[in-house]
């Protein structure tokens, strides 16, 4: 356990990681491309390690090299008919349409939290490619078949996850017709669809999107890439808020907009919120100041929500975090964990018809956090700990799901004996 240190109103710079959405998604292509990859400044944490075992066992060849990733062979000849992928719900949305393109069967399995999340839209969708599997209760445990995607139409209706969106397009570039897809005009965090699409553009990949169709062309890339990966959005959350609570100052270095990231929605909010915020070439600077509350859309932006659900605890009246409800599927119920620890600290909210209410009071206590194994959390209370002496994060070893780096760079904790 770490105790939180409340700030003594530092400036900080800070290098961020690489974004996770971004490497997750080079790595799928990658292994899907003929040709050599070379992904420079990739994430390596938790769940894109996770991604990398499992492509390797898939058969790809991934060698790491001074700070970047070389993928040399795509997957087919499969390795191990084992994969394990803990509680990384991006990868096993990723990697399941890609278990067809194995030569032998399949085992994809995770932590008990992953086999209670929501797989079905996912599978019934495998289903009308010609996909052959085997589930639990429509949720992993999944055996795959080797066989073929014949691709073609598929109209997806409401959907748990844009990361279903994501892993279909990315295996159509396999499928043996191209790929259509519909999706519902209100899909959650559409802009990590947008993500992918644009990624797969720069790529040179024939994909285009209309209308809320997605098209991509059944052709199995042969090419030389390299690309080097943005620096994580999300992360940037927690120092954002960090910077309007504390009232310092804080530049995230080689960081820019805009970027393909959604979750760059970030620093309007602190913009919004009273932030005084510079873009530079090589960073960008915000100077932390709450003049007024927020009420934000966040069905495109739903990793944003434990960050700001923190500061809004220090807005001068109630602030509103729309179209939350799909937080309850995510690495913990996340509707739930904020709440409880919100109002272990002695704070109010309200969560009604799929929004979240945030009432901030004039004091708040210290308390121990239950993280609920969610580094989102974890790393959003710990923010929180800056401002109100006495808060415990129960599990800060979660944090290397995303940020493996986060405890050293947020230097204001000691240990706690359990």
């Amino acid at each position: 356990m770490y105790r939180i240190i409340p700030n003594k109103s530092q400036e900080q710079w800070i290098e961020l990681p690489s974004s996770k959405s971004i490497t997750h998604r080079l790595l799928i292509l990658a292994a899907l491309n003929s040709g050599k990859t070379k992904i420079l400044k990739p994430l390596i944490s938790e769940d894109t390690e996770i991604t990398i075992t499992a492509l390797q066992r898939l058969g790809a060849q991934i060698e790491a090299r001074d700070s970047s990733l070389a993928i040399t062979h795509p997957i087919g000849q499969a390795l191990k008919s084992e994969i394990y992928l803990g509680n990384s719900g991006s990868s096993a949305r990723f990697l399941l349409p890609l278990g067809v393109y194995a030569d032998k069967p399949i085992r994809f399995s995770g932590s008990e939290r992953l086999h209670k999340r929501p797989f079905s839209q996912l599978l019934a969708a495998l289903s009308t490619f010609g996909h052959k599997f085997e589930s639990t209760n429509q949720s992993l445990p999944v055996i795959t078949f080797p066989g073929s995607s014949k691709g073609g139409k598929i109209r997806l209706k409401e959907l748990p996850s844009s990361q279903i969106v994501t892993g279909l397009m990315m295996a159509g570039l396999k499928m043996q017709k191209n790929l259509t897809i519909e999706i519902p005009r209100t899909t959650p965090s559409l802009p990590y669809i947008i993500m992918t699409i644009n990624l797969m553009k720069r790529l040179r990949l024939d994909v285009d999107y209309t209308n809320n169709t997605i098209r991509v062309n059944a052709k199995q890339p042969n090419a030389d890439w390299m690309l080097t990966v943005e620096k994580d959005f999300s992360a940037a959350s927690y120092w954002v808020v960090y910077a309007l609570i504390n009232r310092v100052k804080v530049v995230l270095k080689n960081m820019n907009v805009p970027s393909l990231q959604g979750d760059q929605f970030v620093l309007d909010i602190a913009e919004k919120t009273g932030a005084d915020i510079m873009l530079y070439t090589d960073r960008i600077e915000i100077n932390g100041e709450i003049k007024h509350a927020f009420d934000v859309d966040c069905e495109s932006t739903p990793d944003l929500v434990p960050a700001l659900s923190i500061l809004a605890l220090f807005c001068p009246s109630k602030c509103r975090l729309r179209n939350v409800k799909l937080l309850e599927y995510k690495e913990s119920n996340r509707i739930q964990a904020v709440r409880e620890n919100l109002e272990k600290i002695g704070g109010r909210s309200e969560f009604s018809q799929g929004n979240l209410t945030i009432i901030p009071r004039k004091s708040y206590r210290g308390t121990r956090i239950n993280s609920y194994n969610d580094h989102r959390i974890a790393m959003s209370f710990a923010v929180a700990g800056t401002q109100i002496p006495g808060i415990i994060i129960d599990d800060p070893g979660c944090v290397a799901k995303s940020y493996p780096g986060f405890w050293m760079d947020f230097t204001y904790w000691k240990k706690e004996k359990g």
